[in-house]
């Protein structure tokens, strides 16, 4: 059992297949159960993630060097990323060599409610009753791995073959080409911020085929990932508050006025994640700190990214619609054509979130209150305005409400902002 990944605990038949089951099942699933009904944002009983899904999901997301095509040029040295896998030769993270990401196999899941008790639980095989996480569904296709960029994202100016920041501007449409510049996850550069969702969205399709910004589907994976990891919704307490207690000035168009933190800041922890301990920070301008889990650095913090394959209050308040099939064929704003309706009853509240929607797989606020040490800790920003883009994370400024499961749903699709910016996917 310990050996494969590919292990298809469901096909097996006859009565070893149950003995098999049974006595594996305690090996090969991670769980995390949470009871709203409680202030605790913290397990009802803390369970370790069993090595076999340790070794077969966990330490399996690691640090690459992505080419256009998506195939992996190389992998990232474990627990330092200036050297590549090899542990000797040094790796190229500008991006002469690629784009920066984080590779994430697929893994099942499933979710229980039982009155106000959720669990949520994965797997790196196919357990019986577990159902394939939507964000490995790409394009349609099932796909093997997942890529969440590495950084918060900037862009390749073709023009002047030079990547490019959004310095502390609040409108940065003038500065890219849409339809030649390329949203990129590369060392050494700020965020790119001040543009529209759709910008970014075709930023990162010029990049070439299965290439997009950040969807809704592969954020909430790596969210159900952390808690079932650290059986805690309190991500700030484990991981570090991040690049979220600083401030931002009026717009500028001056990077040292900005409080963002250039990425690669955290490269010295590898596929690893930040603690309570160095993944804090002081508010500076430009920033210096930021927090990373499993290697994708400001999960949360520096600046707010524009979540896709999701359109809020379309048709109705409350509405919430998902891109069907993961196509980026089907990401636009504003629409419901060629998006699931999935959920009427996202609060319009706004404040640390209290309590999840029974949605399985998707992290969305059902009601809000408490504090940011309470529940989910983290904040819905709501609307009951039509219209709604999702942004996820936080931003430098949002302080302990920011964490892996913040989202802000007030902003129309056309609005822009220093703080807020994107992230590539493939």
């Amino acid at each position: 059992m310990n050996d494969k990944v590919n292990l298809r605990l469901d096909k097996l038949n006859g009565e070893d297949a149950n003995a098999v089951v049974a006595s594996a099942l305690q090996g090969s699933v991670a769980s995390f159960t949470w009871d709203s009904g409680t202030t605790s944002p913290a397990a009802t009983v803390a369970k370790q993630v069993p090595a076999f899904v340790l070794d077969n999901l966990y330490t399996q997301i690691k640090g690459c060097v992505l080419n256009t095509d998506g195939t992996v040029n190389y992998y990232l040295k474990a627990t330092d990323w200036s050297l590549k896998d090899d542990g000797v030769t040094a790796s190229v993270l500008t991006g002469a060599d690629g784009n920066v990401m984080v590779e994430i196999p697929k893994f099942y899941f499933r979710t229980t409610f039982v009155g106000t008790v959720t669990t949520w639980e994965v797997s790196p095989v196919e357990v019986s009753g577990f159902t394939l996480h939507p964000a490995f569904i790409l394009d349609g296709v099932e796909v093997e791995k997942r890529y969440y960029s590495a950084y918060d994202a900037c862009v390749y100016d073709d023009s002047g073959a030079a990547y490019i920041s959004g310095t502390n501007n609040d409108n940065n449409s003038a500065a890219v080409d849409t339809a030649a510049d390329k949203l990129s996850s590369v060392k050494g550069v700020y965020p790119m911020v001040g543009l529209t969702r759709d910008e970014f969205r075709l930023l990162a399709a010029v990049n070439g085929t299965g290439w997009r910004q950040l969807d809704f589907y592969l954020w909430c994976a790596v969210g159900m990932l952390y808690a079932v990891e650290y059986q805690t919704f309190y991500s700030q307490d484990e991981l570090g508050n991040g690049n979220t207690n600083s401030t931002y000035l009026v717009s500028s168009a001056d990077q040292n006025d900005s409080p963002h933190t250039i990425a690669g800041f955290r490269d010295d922890v590898g596929n690893g994640s930040t603690t309570s301990a160095n993944g804090q920070g002081t508010a500076t301008k430009p920033g210096t700190v930021a927090m990373k889990y499993r290697g994708i650095e400001n999960l949360f913090g520096n600046c707010l990214n524009l979540a896709d394959a999701i359109n809020i209050n379309v048709t109705a308040t409350g509405n919430v619609h998902l891109a069907n099939d993961n196509d980026r064929a089907n990401y636009a704003d504003n629409t419901a054509t060629g998006h699931t309706l999935i959920t009427s009853s996202l609060t319009t509240s706004s404040n640390n979130i209290q309590a999840l929607l029974p949605l399985g797989p998707y992290f969305l606020a059902a009601a809000t209150g408490g504090t940011s040490a309470q529940y989910v800790t983290d904040r819905h920003f709501g609307s009951a305005t039509s219209n709604r883009v999702a942004r996820v994370g936080g931003r430098a400024s949002t302080g302990g409400d920011a964490g892996v499961f913040a989202l802000d749903a007030t902003d129309v699709s056309t609005s822009r902002s220093r703080t807020v910016g994107g992230r590539l996917a493939r």
